[in-house]
């Protein structure tokens, strides 16, 4: 074994080096004439977030909305803008656009979005559309409990952690899960191959995640619905604030000592928090409502761009008449008589939560019976019975529905078909029922093999009775609903 030696010299200063880190640390621990600095207490952040919800491809404000947070960030470094889902359907300048939804997605973008909500509307164009404009979009889009996709559509992230100024705030975000098979109200046909879990219990895998729990803020960014919100802060305490949307709701809510929001709908009102953040906790709560109809300023850049998507001169020509506001059952009576003139059906069916806007006085264009029906819906009918109409109408799980053809009546604490004679129509008759595939597809099991496919939509449908058949509309007073 080879021999270890230490030179006196190099004894000498090794023994005083470590002399020194033993003085080092004894000066540097706990004791009377040594005390420990006091802990410094966290520094209280100011900052402020911005919301909208529900803008259903209105675009008209976002150059006010731009002008407002830039101004904004001319004096504060905090400064977020976010969004609470259900950016598509509603407007046809987004709608029909070669790029379905690129408008507003490019809009929000250039408002200065940080983060947004995945919202049931999203998914109206199909998922390989959603796909692309997820990918344009210069902002996320986050959905935490969107569990499984099988058809290639790649599941987005359920969280993100944005940092300003050296202040992190945490986004996470969940949709509503409404319709068949716990998942959100959309066309099924659009949600083939995805699988969802329940909102307030898909927020539980973050309680101990290490990101969400460094930040300094968590913010639950939802399309749940008020009622969803408000079990996320009843369940968990390690959610913040709720920032919220679904059913275009206005309020700001406590709720287990801490807030949630909502801002209304159709990019008619954005949402200014102004918080303080002192240690996790918000201990200065603002909140301030902004009509943007009213806001003067803005940016004429944004101005030029929403200019240029609108124009569209296709969308504005004259194709009726309306002698009147029509009220949502009024224009479900437009609706269903005008698909039943294309059908021919004995009896057709719509939704009211299909009737997206009333018909308004004057002029009729394509753009209005777009803002009325934004879905894009196919059409279907059906050979049946009377008594399997029936069926579907006496279910529990039957919607509320506007209709056109034969007289339908409450009686005996049921709704029945009536003959012109007042009679019930017997269970064996056979008839025709046209509905829009939203419903045929929602109601599989009384709608399975449809008769006839139409090889339009509905609302193109409409377009075709206003310019072949009757032009103009006059439907006051008119009611019909089950």
């Amino acid at each position: 074994m080879k021999a270890f030696f230490i030179s006196a010299p190099e004894y000498l200063r090794k023994m005083t080096f470590l002399t020194g880190i033993i003085l080092l640390m004894s000066c540097s621990s706990e004791s009377p004439d040594n005390p420990a600095p006091p802990e410094v207490e966290p520094q209280a952040e100011n900052i402020v977030i911005y919301s909208i919800n529900d803008p259903h491809g209105k675009i008209q404000n976002f150059g006010r909305i731009k002008a407002i947070i830039d101004k904004e960030k001319e004096t504060e470094s905090q400064v977020f803008f976010v969004s609470g889902g259900d950016i598509f359907s509603g407007n046809p300048i987004v709608d029909y656009h070669p790029e379905k939804g690129f408008p507003i997605v490019d809009l929000m973008g250039k408002a200065g979005m940080d983060v947004s909500a995945l919202g049931n509307h999203e998914f109206d164009y199909g998922q390989e559309v959603l796909q692309k404009r997820m990918l344009d979009a210069t902002f996320p889009f986050l959905c935490a409990n969107l569990e499984k996709s099988s058809g290639g559509f790649t599941i987005p992230q359920g969280k993100v952690i944005l940092e300003k100024d050296r202040f992190k705030i945490a986004f996470i975000s969940v949709v509503e899960t409404g319709s068949a098979d716990n998942k959100p109200l959309s066309h099924p046909k659009k949600l083939q191959g995805l699988e969802f879990t329940e909102g307030v219990n898909a927020m539980q895998k973050y309680q101990d995640d290490s990101e969400i729990m460094a930040a300094d803020l968590v913010v639950a960014l939802t399309h749940y619905g008020k009622n969803g919100d408000k079990m996320i802060l009843e369940q968990h305490d390690f959610v913040d604030l709720v920032i919220g949307g679904h059913n275009h709701a206005i309020y700001s809510e406590q709720v287990a000592g801490r807030y949630m929001v909502q801002s209304g709908s159709d990019l008619k009102l954005l949402t200014k928090l102004s918080l303080t953040v002192q240690n996790g906790e918000v201990t200065r709560y603002t909140h301030e409502l902004i009509y943007l109809d009213e806001v003067t300023e803005t940016d004429n850049a944004m101005e030029q761009l929403i200019s240029e998507y609108n124009n569209k001169p296709e969308f504005f020509e004259e194709i009726g008449t309306s002698l009147k506001d029509h009220n949502t059952p009024e224009t479900a009576c437009f609706y269903t008589d005008a698909l039943r003139t294309i059908t021919g059906a004995d009896i057709v069916f719509q939704n009211y939560g299909g009737v997206r806007a009333g018909l308004e006085f004057g002029s009729i264009t394509p753009f209005d019976i777009y803002t009325i029906d934004p879905f894009q819906n196919g059409l279907d009918s059906f050979n049946m019975t009377v008594e399997q109409l029936e069926i579907f109408l006496n279910a529990s799980y039957a919607p509320s529905l506007a209709y056109s053809g034969i007289k339908m009546e409450q009686r005996n604490g049921k709704v029945e078909l009536i003959a012109d004679d007042g009679k019930p129509l017997p269970n064996s008759t056979e008839i025709t029922v046209a509905l829009n595939d939203y419903l045929s597809n929602v109601y599989m099991q009384d709608f399975r093999e449809p008769t006839s496919t139409y090889e339009k939509t509905t609302a193109e449908y409409l377009i075709d009775y206003l310019k072949e058949y009757q032009s103009v509309i006059d439907n006051d007073g008119c009611n019909r609903g089950i």
